[in-house]
């Protein structure tokens, strides 16, 4: 087996993380290999082809795939040039993590000329942050590493529908068990439940139902109040302060929002109607 040259124009690490770029040039064999981390690769230029898990894979410009912990491959190249994103597992978010193991195998997509610019100038940006070595631009690290996979996650539509369908039915759990959307629930709050950051917890859910987690928690906190209204002799401010509004006065205001009427209005509406709970 022929030896490879590997040139490594740039590599800064911070926190378990690593941004690397590296061009593996001829002679053309890399030996069969795995890594103890995650890295996240775009093949900048160049072609070849990689033994991924026993599979073959064909690479070329604007190709970007994931390799995970464990995971066998070896590259066979003309000369080819890739861009990484290496971090090492205790260094990334649980909810990060937890997609990434329940990724299919392989994971491997051809990205589009708009796709692969955005991910080269995430990785740019990430680069500079590390090259600053400061424990201030901790947060800005983890930031844009969760950015960067989470583009990639969004590649992924085969597994995304039916994995984030099943986080938004937990979060509806979360929020309607014991009836806890009439307390004060914190978006964080969510997002622990379920495994995700804040970020990705939001976007998943305004996905699936079409508005934020606030309106849906406002929804909810709504139909509990015109419950109340025909079912108690509750004063509105009562109703209010029980279905988890903060005033009365925001509770008419996102009781008429909704509803189309003023909670005194709906209750002359419906106060001849059998009260039903």
């Amino acid at each position: 087996m022929k030896n490879v040259r590997k040139e490594q124009l740039t590599l800064e690490t911070y926190e378990g993380s690593i941004v690397s770029q590296t061009n593996y040039m001829r002679p053309d064999i890399y030996p069969v290999h795995y890594h103890d981390h995650f890295e996240l690769e775009i093949v900048v230029d160049g072609h070849g082809y990689q033994i991924f898990n026993g599979q073959r894979f064909d690479l070329n410009k604007g190709d970007l795939f994931i390799l995970r912990p464990l995971d066998m491959h070896q590259y066979f190249s003309d000369g080819i040039t890739i861009r990484n994103v290496k971090i090492k597992e205790g260094a990334m978010q649980k909810w990060i993590l937890k997609r990434l193991y329940s990724l299919r195998n392989p994971i491997v997509f051809h990205l589009t000329d708009e796709q692969f610019n955005l991910f080269i100038n995430l990785f740019d940006l990430l680069g500079n942050e590390l090259k600053k070595q400061s424990p201030q631009n901790l947060e800005t690290v983890s930031l844009l590493s969760e950015l960067i996979y989470s583009y990639f996650f969004r590649l992924d539509k085969s597994n995304d529908v039916n994995y984030d369908n099943q986080s938004v039915e937990k979060i509806i759990y979360f929020l309607q068990q014991d009836s806890r959307f009439t307390q004060k629930v914190k978006l964080q709050e969510i997002a622990d439940y379920i495994g995700y950051s804040k970020f990705y917890t939001s976007t998943i859910f305004h996905k699936i139902y079409g508005i934020t987690i606030q309106q849906y928690i406002s929804n909810l906190r709504i139909e509990y109040a015109k419950k109340m209204i025909n079912k108690t002799d509750l004063s509105m401010t009562e109703i209010a302060l029980e279905c988890g509004f903060s005033s009365s006065s925001n509770f008419y205001l996102q009781f008429t929002k909704i509803v189309g009427y003023s909670p005194l209005q709906y209750k002359k509406k419906t106060e001849n109607k059998v009260k039903i709970w």
